[in-house]
């Protein structure tokens, strides 16, 4: 037997444990906090477009490097051709020092090889001289052994290429005097008794290298 029973009498141990029941019951909620809310829709619509600046075309920093100065004469004896006063027919100015350290591709491309049914044979040697930055072109510098390339009109894909040329510099591309029939630079012949009525165009391009 408890020692509690020994010192209160039975009914009153009864009320005793009920009441600590009870308490420990209601002490349970009591000692727990709960709370509950429920959510709606407010006002709803599409999320809103993040605003873009309008693009604008890429500039290339070669955009005007090349300029056209003057084209080829070409003077007749018979059929054959000749060429008697020298031409700068391109220069390509690579001043600056945003060309500094950096090498481009130079190229004269012929572009229209179907209108030149006059020509039996059309060869010529192109020359390119080199300036210093801010350089000037002058016709009286081609010679003959200026970087000479022969461009043999022979198809459609007719061009000569001076590859890795170095920034912040002047290349000016033309033609010296020829009496037209040599087999190692120009040579023009006129498949007919009188000359070709149509002539070669050519369009220079530069591309960076490295």
């Amino acid at each position: 037997m408890s020692r509690l029973s020994n010192f209160i009498p039975r009914p009153r141990l009864a009320a005793w444990l009920a009441f600590g029941a009870t308490g420990l019951a209601t002490g349970a909620v009591w000692a727990t906090g709960f709370a509950s809310v429920s959510a709606g829709n407010g006002t709803t619509g599409e999320s809103p477009a993040m605003a873009k600046t309008a693009p604008s075309p890429s500039t290339s920093a070669l955009t005007g490097t090349v300029t056209a100065v003057d084209p080829i004469v070409f003077d007749w004896d018979g059929r054959w051709g000749k060429i008697t006063t020298k031409k700068v027919m391109f220069k390509v100015d690579l001043s600056g020092t945003s060309f500094a350290g950096k090498t481009y591709n130079v190229a004269m491309l012929l572009t229209n090889t179907s209108v030149l049914t006059g020509f039996a044979s059309l060869q010529l040697e192109f020359e390119r001289v080199d300036k210093a930055a801010a350089g000037t072109c002058a016709a009286g510098d081609f010679d003959g052994t200026q970087n000479a390339k022969n461009l043999n009109v022979d198809d459609q894909d007719a061009a000569v290429y001076w590859n890795a040329l170095a920034g912040d510099a002047v290349y000016c591309l033309g033609i010296s005097t020829s009496t037209g029939d040599d087999v190692a630079g120009t040579f023009l012949r006129s498949a007919q008794d009188t000359p070709p009525s149509s002539f070669p165009s050519f369009i220079a391009t530069v591309d960076r290298a490295t």
